[in-house]
């Protein structure tokens, strides 16, 4: 009765009783507890397991002997939303079916994981039965095919369906049914019986032949599965008559009454099969217009040129893989080809008479013999080939045949090739599958199996053998993205090492092409992660070649590396605000010219100036070569090259924009010396100020007269008491060029602020000279020299020439230039009209001698000139002006020019605003 198995009937009636699933496990009596379980699993409503742990997704590269805790966690993680319904239901009942002949393999009968295994997959089963109105499943190469879902093998993204079929294949299994009334206990049988026909297929034959599954399940009394059963299916006429004449030629030989599974056929045989296949071939396409009776006549013809060998092993192969339903005779000719060089070549890799560097070659000469061999020469139709001759000529499906060979190498003998020396045989398509799951697996030992494989991979690079290399620098072009994934934070450097190496070696241009993408593809990953000494790394192995015509291609490699969009993004990095690496000014330095035309366009967008801090960090780290190169641009004639070389050698090195500065202001316009000194004078630079000073003493004559004031203003902050002389020049209205009257003014202030007391008797001498009746100097200049003696010799009215034009003790270093007259706020504001393109009215907030704050609702922008009105009652003073900061609702500006008597407006008005 089976090895103590009991009858499907014995089951059934048992099955009346129904406990509680839980009570199973309380059971000592090992009989009885089976007994129980398996009657009523027959009669209980299905009730789902559901399992708590999440399971890692399973890699074809993994044997097939997986733990029966990642199968169960694999059964429960079925991907849903891209596959029919029924395949999705179909799927769960074969992983859980694998699931239990596992268990029939590992455990005892009675042990609670095996019958667990058993419960969940009775209930799975008879879900897929009822929804299909029976469940048929074909065995073939590869796969499992659903003929009720479609002739394709199901859906296998971890490889599960693969191992099922080579399990079922070793058992002899070529097709199982299950009807609508099997039962747990008939279930139960089979696992017990796939576990015995194992074994069994370890032995020599005995004889038996196909019989024995179904003598063993008549034995066992199973009347809802059947095995091997030929179910009725529509056949072409032509291949009915195909395998009519098979049978008559070849069915008596021994092979067919064989007991041990179809054993694939030497090379011979199979090469005398495959031509009487090709030979076939014709006839059965000049039978699609003649009618059977010729069509069988062609075939018995060219199965009498053959062997009887060569014939069995045909027939052999018809009755392992039989027509589908309504499949026309050309496409099953050809899948019956390729099955049987899929078997020949599966079982001598497997036994180790086929290398992996051998599988091409036989795969092209065994595709050879089929396109010799098919010639047609038939009335109907104009092709010298036949369509299965036609087919295999194609490059494409060759290759896809290999992939395909490669895809379903069984988990084992694929991993041995791909950690040995013969992985570049590999195609990458199936390779790249395999490194795919690995990748997706998510745990750390597939990705760092995965990390080994790509790295020998990478190591066949050295091969003698040129097709090899090509092979590989292909391959690891096309593996890039995977490389990418599976080394996140930083490639090895054995990748860039291997592949430069080789680079420099390459002869075959090709080859070299290929190689140089490969490494242009790292040195990308490496930009675009932000590992810049893995990038310098590269650029230095390809910049170390020799500089001949033999390595150009390595030179032009280098320069492809910092192309524009990998520069900017070395540009980006480096201004970042973050702590500077140490390897992109290194990698910056080599091209100073596109550095600081990259820096000068960042300098015009909105937020340029934010920019000008991290910039001049960077300037300095390169430090001479992107210095003398920036300082040489102050003397160009292109405007945006001078102003920003202005902006980034005040900020990075002001020594060198002062050495310029006594060169380059003559050839200057006003704005651009503007610039220069407004830079110059900011708080940040205070420490080169008497320095600044000195050079505005000496370069004052060559400044544009609206420039001046700044400078002199300058050198009174700086009490640079060597400029003395020149200032009482200016101020006495003596200077060959510098006699405007707003300029001698600012030169009176700037005595004063120094306290010069050798300048004290010119000062009375402008305050006080007269000329008949009226004073010799305008009131504005007389006032500013009455303030400058009160400064030098502590007048009672000190505090107010103090706080006119004083310097505030203190000055935001958030300004352009520190403030030189004390700001005075306004109760009411004034209202002012701007002239010139930005026209519209403004209001003044803060003003002093020096400047104004503006609230405005136009936006100006730095360094703007403009002319300025404002209205003080019935007076109007006039200005010009240029912007110096921009505030949130306003803008701070500067007066650099005057008329005397509106210089007198403005003092009145200030010192009545201040409150002393």
């Amino acid at each position: 009765m089976g090895g103590g198995h009991l009858p499907s009937r014995e089951l059934a009636s048992r099955g009346r009783r129904q406990y509680p699933p839980r009570t199973r496990a309380a059971l000592t009596d090992c009989k009885k507890q089976t007994e129980t379980f398996l009657a009523l699993t027959a009669r209980l409503p299905k009730q789902e397991v559901k399992h708590d742990a999440p399971s890692p997704q399973a890699s074809p590269d993994v044997t097939p002997r997986t733990s029966l805790r990642q199968l169960a966690n694999a059964v429960a993680r079925v991907p849903l939303g891209t596959m029919d319904h029924r395949a999705v239901e179909v799927q769960r009942a074969l992983r859980h079916l694998h699931l239990l002949l596992r268990s029939e393999r590992l455990y005892q009968k009675d042990h609670p994981l095996r019958l667990d295994s058993l419960d969940s997959a009775y209930d799975s089963l008879r879900d897929a039965n009822e929804m299909m109105g029976g469940l048929e499943i074909r065995v073939e190469r590869g796969g499992l095919v659903a003929p009720r879902i479609g002739d394709a093998h199901l859906p296998d993204a971890r490889g599960e369906m693969q191992a099922l079929a080579m399990d079922l294949q070793r058992a002899g299994i070529q097709a199982l049914a299950f009807s609508k009334k099997f039962h747990v206990g008939e279930l139960d049988t089979l696992a017990r019986l796939v576990k015995e026909s194992l074994l069994r297929s370890e032995e020599p034959a005995n004889g038996g032949g196909n019989a024995w599954w179904p003598a063993r399940l008549l034995e066992n009394r199973v009347e809802g599965i059947s095995i091997n059963t030929q179910t009725e299916r529509r056949v072409d006429t032509v291949l009915a008559s195909l395998i009519g004449a098979l049978v008559a030629y070849g069915g008596h030989s021994p092979r067919e009454t064989a007991d041990s599974p179809i054993q694939a056929p030497n090379f011979d045989d199979l090469v005398a099969s495959l031509r009487l296949l090709a030979r076939l071939t014709p006839p059965l396409e000049t039978a699609r217009g003649l009618s059977p009776e010729e069509a069988a006549r062609g075939i018995h013809g060219a199965m009498e040129e053959a062997s009887r060998d060569s014939v069995t092993m045909l027939l052999s192969s018809v009755s392992q893989y039989g027509p589908r339903e309504g499949e026309r005779p050309q496409p099953y000719l050809l899948r019956l080809s390729e099955h049987l060089i899929f078997e020949f070549l599966t079982a001598e890799f497997s036994s180790g008479s086929l290398t992996a560097s051998s599988v091409r070659p036989t795969f092209q000469r065994l595709s050879d013999v089929i396109v010799e061999s098919g010639g047609y020469a038939g009335p109907h139709s104009s092709q010298h080939l036949s369509s299965l001759a036609v087919a295999w000529a194609t490059e494409t499906h060759r290759e896809q045949l290999i992939d395909r060979f490669w895809l379903e190498l069984s988990p084992r003998e694929k991993s041995a090739v791909l950690r040995g020396s013969d992985v570049w045989c590999v195609p990458v398509a199936a390779l790249r599958h395999t490194l795919g799951q690995l990748a997706d697996a998510g745990a750390d030992a597939p990705r760092r199996e995965a990390r080994n494989i790509v790295l020998n991979y990478a190591r066949r690079i050295e091969q003698a053998d040129a097709s090899a290399r090509r092979s590989v620098a292909a391959g690891l072009n096309e593996l890039s993205p995977i490389i990418e994934s599976l080394w996140p934070n930083q490639l090895p450097e054995d990748l860039s090492r291997g592949a430069m190496k080789a680079l420099d070696s390459e002869k075959a241009p090709e080859t070299a092409a290929l190689l140089a993408a490969f490494v242009e593809a790292l040195g990308r990953i490496a930009v675009t992660r932000g590992d810049y000494a893995g990038f310098e790394t590269i650029l230095t192995g390809l910049e170390r070649v020799p500089q001949d015509k033999e390595h150009d291609h390595m030179t032009a490699l280098a320069n492809r590396l910092v192309a524009q969009d990998r520069w900017l993004l070395l540009v980006d990095a480096a201004l970042a605000n973050r702590a500077l690496d140490p390897v992109l000014p290194r990698l910056l330095q080599r091209d100073p010219e596109r550095l600081l035309d990259r820096l000068t366009l960042l300098l015009t967008e909105p937020r340029g100036a934010e920019m000008v801090p991290a910039m001049a960090r960077l300037l300095r780290t390169i430090g001479v070569p992107v210095l003398n190169l920036l300082e040489t641009r102050l003397y160009e004639a292109r405007r945006q090259r001078v102003t920003a070389a202005i902006k980034l050698l005040a900020a990075a090195d002001p020594e060198r924009l002062l050495r310029g500065l006594a060169r380059a202001m003559a050839s200057w316009e006003w704005n651009l010396q503007d610039l220069a000194v407004s830079e110059l004078m900011r708080p940040n630079n205070s420490a080169s100020a008497l320095s600044t000073a000195f050079v505005f003493s000496a370069i004052l004559a060559d400044a544009h007269p609206m420039v001046v004031p700044m400078m002199i203003d300058q050198l009174g902050l700086a009490q640079e008491t060597t400029a003395v002389p020149q200032l009482m020049e200016i101020a006495a209205g003596e200077h060959e060029t510098l006699r405007d009257q707003f300029v001698r003014i600012k030169a009176i202030e700037a005595l004063g602020r120094m306290r010069a007391a050798e300048a004290a008797e010119l000062l009375r001498r402008l305050a006080e000279s007269r000329e008949g009746l009226a004073y010799a100097e305008p009131a504005g200049l007389r006032a500013a020299a009455e303030d400058a003696l009160a400064l030098m010799e502590n007048r009672p009215s000190f505090k107010q020439a103090a706080a006119a034009f004083g310097a505030p003790a203190q000055s935001s270093s958030g300004y352009v230039i520190p403030r030189r007259y004390t700001r005075v706020p306004l109760d009411s504001p004034l209202r002012a009209q701007i002239e010139g393109a930005p026209a519209g009215l403004t209001r003044v907030r803060t003003i002093s001698l020096g400047g104004a704050y503006l609230e405005s609702p136009r936006r100006l922008s730095v360094g703007d000139s403009i002319k300025l009105e404002v209205r003080a009652g019935l007076r109007k003073i006039n200005f010009t002006a240029v912007v110096r900061n921009i505030g949130p609702d306003g803008s701070g500006v500067e007066f650099v020019h005057m008329r005397d008597e509106d210089r007198e407006k403005l003092r009145k008005l200030v010192q009545r605003h201040l409150h002393l």
